[in-house]
């Protein structure tokens, strides 16, 4: 038989800063399984690096005020034919990246 399950939604401002920070912290261990592919996009900077491509980076607010530079690599999810990764750079000859790359 089916039966009504009743859920109480917040917005952030409506929580009190414990409640918040609880929340921010589920968020980071993983509730939503995002950072999967964190290990593939460094080991794609750091091959970049060895053949002599310059990536492309934007600016990226932190939590502190400051910012970062985060490369532009991008990926679209795997659904239909088509998606895939994609990154902005230059590209100017490395010299002896062929034998880095079998290092």
């Amino acid at each position: 038989m089916a039966e009504i399950i009743e859920t109480t939604v917040y917005s952030l401002e409506e929580l009190s800063e414990e409640a918040k920070e609880k929340a921010r912290a589920w968020y980071l261990q993983g509730a939503f399984d995002h950072d999967w592919y964190w290990a593939v996009c460094e080991d794609f900077e750091r091959i970049c690096e060895i053949l002599g491509v310059d990536l492309a980076t934007v600016p990226v607010r932190l939590h502190g005020g400051g910012t970062r530079r985060k490369p532009c690599i991008w990926f679209s999810g795997f659904a239909s034919q088509g998606d895939g990764a994609c990154f902005e750079g230059d590209y100017s000859y490395a010299k002896r990246s062929a034998s880095l790359i079998r290092e």
